[in-house]
């Protein structure tokens, strides 16, 4: 973590508190959120069991009595809480694989290889078991054929299986942007001063990884994060008057407001950044609204309108499938100048809260959107493109 033995056991003896950047260095350490160490393991099940309600607002589940129920029956709280991790990473990861498969080129290359090949199969079989008058050299042809085209068939269909076993971590097939997804999230957003990326995948990797997190050290710089948290409250985390009362770009104050120490006690805003091909540059999800990793979102979301509207800060209100709603704001802004024949290339960026005290600023009116046609149960939308899967 950067700091002594004695002075580490100054702390474990409530003799030395603990700066922001120390306890995201010993939860990460320890492989922990920061939230557990700050508000100890209750807080911490009560947190994960009422967020648990919240997505589940359907059910009606009695939240004012949750640390009753956590105080009587712990074990059933910590079983239900860990129930409910598993069943929120595997709804991520179908979501993730859904995503993956109908937009991934190597994916598509290779279910186009597997159905050709099934069908050159099912044509020289289908010959073989009718035609009962072959001649022996023909049918030494089609036995051939048969067998090459199965052959292919097996290797095709265990490179698909190879690709998704395969590490994500080392895959350089992945995204460009893989790396930094990895950074950040390793990071909760908030890397300490001396964080250096590790490019796992490539010097691809690196454009996107660099630019980022110049981007947030001078952010870090100019508008500190604990000053920034005071101030924010008083203007009831509203982007725009921030934006006037520091005379900053609104771009900045969205990104510091999405990339806050967790101990701060600041509402939890996720990120997403896109170019103008829909591209995912950075990702930060929240468990009201999960994001996409390889492929657009939704395109009622705000950050693809914004495109329409650069340098209009525009906000509003989604009401997902589930009944979670999120308050966001999203803006499009140019990367340069242009040129006399050619627009100037946007980059997107949208921000995103459920926090009850962002939630005031929200519009009573909500967008009902989704997360991705495929994973969207909304079935009568207009802005649909593709079928729900498990419709």
């Amino acid at each position: 973590m950067g700091i002594s033995a004695s002075y580490l056991n100054l702390i474990e003896h409530n003799r030395r508190g603990i700066a922001g950047r120390t306890l995201l260095s010993i939860a990460r350490e320890l492989d922990l959120h920061p939230s557990e160490l700050t508000e100890g393991a209750d807080a911490s099940l009560i947190n994960a069991l009422t967020e648990t309600a919240k997505s589940h607002s359907s059910i009606h589940a009695e939240v004012e009595r949750i640390e009753e129920f956590v105080g009587r029956y712990p074990g059933w709280a910590k079983l239900l809480s860990e129930l409910a991790r598993i069943s929120r990473e595997q709804r991520e990861t179908l979501t993730a694989m859904t995503d993956q498969m109908a937009h991934d080129p190597f994916v598509s290359e290779t279910m186009h290889q597997i159905l050709s090949n099934i069908t050159a199969i099912r044509s020289t079989a289908s010959i073989l078991a009718t035609e009962g008058d072959i001649p022996a050299d023909m049918q030494a042809r089609f036995l051939a054929n048969l067998h090459s085209d199965s052959q292919r068939l097996s290797e095709t269909a265990q490179k698909m299986v190879d690709f998704f076993d395969h590490d994500a971590e080392t895959d350089p097939s992945g995204p460009a942007t893989a790396a930094a997804h990895e950074f950040w999230a390793s990071h909760d957003h908030v890397p300490p001063p001396d964080a250096r990326p590790e490019l796992k995948s490539g010097p691809h990797d690196a454009p996107v990884l660099h630019s980022t997190l110049e981007r947030y050290q001078s952010i870090e710089r100019t508008l500190p994060a604990e000053a920034f948290a005071d101030i924010a409250g008083k203007h009831g985390f509203d982007p725009l008057s921030l934006a006037r009362h520091y005379n900053s770009s609104v771009m900045a104050i969205l990104f510091r407001m999405a990339q806050m120490p967790a101990d701060m006690g600041f509402p939890v805003f996720g990120l997403l950044e896109v170019d103008m091909s829909g591209a995912v540059l950075m990702r930060k999800p929240i468990p009201e609204l999960a994001l996409p990793l390889y492929s657009s979102a939704c395109p009622l979301w705000p950050i693809y309108r914004a495109f329409a509207r650069p340098g209009q800060v525009m906000r509003a209100t989604l009401e997902m499938p589930s009944g979670d709603r999120v308050l966001t704001y999203a803006l499009a802004e140019p990367l340069d100048h242009g040129d006399y024949d050619m627009p100037a290339l946007l980059r997107s960026t949208m921000i995103f809260s459920a926090d009850s005290r962002v939630m005031t600023q929200a519009p009573a009116a909500p967008v009902l959107a989704g997360l991705h046609c495929s994973v969207c149960p909304r079935k009568h939308c207009d802005a649909r493109r593709v079928d729900y899967i498990l419709a």
